[in-house]
């Protein structure tokens, strides 16, 4: 049995300049898997190796496809199955992530056999155990499947973050040098924890794992850590920092087996406010960026969000990180209903706390969260390449559409004066787009 493990992209404007690039890491789990059942496999992820899948999946010729990716990606994920099955139409395509997990009757088309809505690493094993076999299939909780008749969706798993086989990091090793978070590079990301305890109403990420946290342990992700070879180090789970007790287990532990990296994570801003005194241990350990969900500069717009913290908390947090020299890359929501005003206060904001790395998102209800529900109504396309948060899906309330893109990317525009760095990377990006133009 040969199995392809494939990446799935759509090019958004970002993702040409490329700022951010990094392994795929629920591939190389899977890996991991496939690695201790001694079956033949490949990783492909375009966006790091280039190439085309065509070629790809010519040149291999797999028994088994494994397509994976995020929103934006549906409609290549499915592309891809149907290219698949009119070359092979034995092959047996599986579609899983983040995207499958909570909205998997997107993916219910005749050219997928198996969609994993849960538990994705222990029910792909049962997948391949059971060697597809429909019979079998409805014993399998976690999955979906046609079963000759209609789509038939067995129930959800939890994970169990303890029972997980290591990442297999043969792909990173040899194509690290192209892994990037901005300026950083190489770089390794690593997941401690799924899903969220926290109840933002916009946020996708605290629906997976059925909305379950689960958090590994503290000397599991250590060691993982200890065993890779890079210089930086980016922890993407939703939020990092959440449990005290937990940090400063981390942080012992890093001092304990005297591991010398650089760290970029994620946190809340709450947690910074009212944990200053580990702030500075973070900084004493590696970590060089937070990237912090501070969603709006307004209390009402904070409180509407669910967040729970206010603006003069989102400018105590960027005062204590430039403390402690820890970098900010803070995240910020526009509003369908934003004004004029509203856009200049968000400016004069940036300004205040002085960020010189940010993004700003436009709102974009994601299918499966509270507040989708609540804007379903007035959605206006089902394209779902348009969900990268760069563009429209509403219209605006309170100003013309052409006018409201403006005001966005006007923000950005700020952001290239006011950083160093990111004037660098998109001269950098900007370069090598036009060397890769000039050579076909």
């Amino acid at each position: 049995m040969k199995v392809l493990l494939v990446k799935c992209h759509k090019k958004t404007i970002f993702s040409m300049l490329e700022p951010i690039v990094t392994e795929p890491l629920e591939l190389e789990y899977l890996s991991g898997s496939l690695t201790k059942m001694e079956i033949q496999h490949k990783i492909y992820d375009p966006l790091i190796e280039g190439g085309s899948f065509v070629k790809v999946f010519n040149a291999y010729s797999p028994d088994v496809l494994v397509l994976t990716g995020y929103i934006t990606a549906v409609d290549t994920i499915i592309s891809y199955s149907k290219y698949a099955k009119n070359r092979d139409a034995n092959i047996k395509v599986v579609v899983g992530g983040v995207h499958a997990e909570v909205n998997f009757e997107d993916f219910f088309v005749d050219t997928v056999d198996f969609i994993v809505h849960s538990d994705g690493i222990n029910t792909f094993e049962k997948i391949l155990q059971s060697h597809f076999a429909i019979e079998k299939a409805a014993a399998i909780n976690g999955i979906a499947f046609y079963n000759g008749d209609k789509w038939q969706v067995n129930s959800k798993s939890v994970t169990f973050l303890e029972n997980m086989p290591m990442p297999n990091r043969n792909y990173f090793e040899q194509y690290k040098s192209r892994t990037k978070y901005m300026h950083y590079n190489p770089i390794a990301i690593v997941k401690t924890a799924l899903s969220c305890p926290f109840q933002c109403n916009f946020c996708y990420c605290r629906l997976l794992n059925m909305g379950t946290y689960a958090a590994r342990s503290i000397e599991s992700v250590v060691e993982e850590i200890k065993g890779i070879n890079a210089e930086y180090i980016w922890i993407v789970d939703d939020s990092f920092l959440i449990d005290r007790e937990r940090v400063l287990h981390f942080i012992a532990e890093i001092k304990r087996e005297r591991i010398e990296k650089k760290y970029i994570a994620y946190s809340r801003v709450d947690f910074i406010v009212n944990n200053e005194d580990i702030i500075n241990r973070l900084a004493e350990v590696g970590f060089i960026e937070l990237i912090i969900g501070m969603e709006a500069v307004e209390d009402q717009r904070l409180e509407k969000l669910n967040k729970h913290c206010s603006s003069d908390d989102n400018m105590k947090a960027a005062e204590i990180l430039g403390k402690y020299d820890i970098g900010l890359t803070a995240l910020f929501i526009v509003g369908i209903d934003f004004t004029l005003q509203d856009f200049k206060s968000l400016r004069n904001s940036i300004e205040k706390m002085r960020l010189t790395c940010f993004t700003v998102s436009i709102f974009t209800p994601l299918k499966g969260t509270e507040v989708y529900q609540i804007y379903e109504n007035q959605i206006k396309t089902k394209d779902y390449s348009k969900y990268d948060f760069l563009h429209l899906t509403i219209k605006p309330s309170q100003m013309h559409t052409t006018f409201f893109y403006l005001q966005f990317y006007l923000l950005y525009v700020r952001q290239f004066f006011i950083s160093s760095y990111v004037r660098s990377f998109v001269y950098k990006s900007l370069k090598s787009m036009f060397n890769i133009w000039r050579k076909q």
